[in-house]
């Protein structure tokens, strides 16, 4: 009987063994791939087929090497800083925030992907606008993460 018990116990260690193993290999592979996203400005928009009917739409993101709490509260400096935007609602518990400069309408939410790696989302709702206010939105996320200290670039693609 002992033996039996015995040998169950190795085998449990031995399965456990193998399936740490495998969970840090597969955390090791989602960092080695967040390491090649880390400071890549991305960008997306969509407008209305129709110009200057409806809305249009600008979101933009990137991940920085810098504390979830610290890149907060660089955005929510900068937009009270800014005198052309006004801040409408602020969950700081969230680290989310939405804004107006009274033509469109924005929010950032800065997420918490460890403790030094933070994901920037801003996206912008407008009423078709000519032009993009994309490259706007890039210029400020740059300008955050200068402020940081985090090196971010535009996404080339």
């Amino acid at each position: 009987m002992q033996t039996s018990t015995h040998r169950r116990s190795i085998r449990a260690a031995l399965v456990g063994a193998i399936l740490v193993m495998a969970c840090s290999a597969a955390a090791a592979q989602w960092v080695l791939l967040a390491r090649h996203a880390i400071g890549r400005v991305e960008q997306m928009q969509q407008s209305s087929p129709a110009a200057g009917v409806g809305a249009s739409y600008d979101v933009a993101t990137v991940i920085v090497e810098v504390e979830p709490d610290k890149v907060f509260a660089a955005v929510l400096q900068r937009l009270n800083q800014n005198p052309e935007v006004k801040v409408t609602h602020t969950d700081a518990a969230k680290r989310w925030v939405e804004f107006s400069d009274g033509k469109q309408i924005g929010g950032i939410q800065v997420s918490a992907l460890g403790d030094k790696l933070s994901q920037l989302l801003v996206s912008t709702a407008h009423p078709g606008v000519p032009g993009s206010v994309s490259s706007t939105l890039v210029d400020r996320i740059l300008a955050v993460c200068k402020e940081l200290g985090a090196s971010c670039e535009r996404s080339s693609g």
